[in-house]
């Protein structure tokens, strides 16, 4: 009988989570910058650049669009009229189209070998040339 009562408890709390979490910035298209994450966020001049400001959680616009990704994973976004590089750990945020392919050498050196947590990692990349 708990198992049941805690099966319907927690059914409706994962159901009402997806709906809360789409009605953020829900007239925004395209990535988007939904808001911080951490009570401070790091503002950076370059994606692999120096840290320039600390902004508080409070004044980090909320649903800003993101202009560019770097590489590293950097977000670059406008704040007050100026591009900066955020960290995505530092943000919440929502990518409207399908994520670049993360291309690396896999477990045992091979694109090929899928297992465990490298499922996934290789797709869509370049295959190496050779054997």
């Amino acid at each position: 009988m708990r198992y049941l009562s805690c099966l319907i408890f927690c059914g409706a709390i994962l159901s009402a989570t997806p709906a809360l979490a789409d009605d953020t910035c829900s007239t925004s298209t395209g990535d988007v910058v939904l808001a911080a994450r951490t009570p401070q966020v790091d503002l950076y001049d370059a994606a692999m650049g120096k840290r320039v400001m600390t902004m508080d959680a409070d004044k980090f616009p909320d649903c800003a669009p993101i202009l560019g990704r770097a590489a590293n994973m950097m977000l670059e976004v406008s704040v007050g009229g100026t591009k900066y590089w955020v960290p995505p750990h530092m943000v919440k945020y929502r990518f409207a189209g399908s994520l670049p392919a993360i291309c690396r050498n896999l477990a045992m050196g091979s694109n090929e070998t899928k297992a465990g947590s490298t499922r996934g990692l290789g797709e869509g990349c370049p295959k190496p040339g050779g054997k």
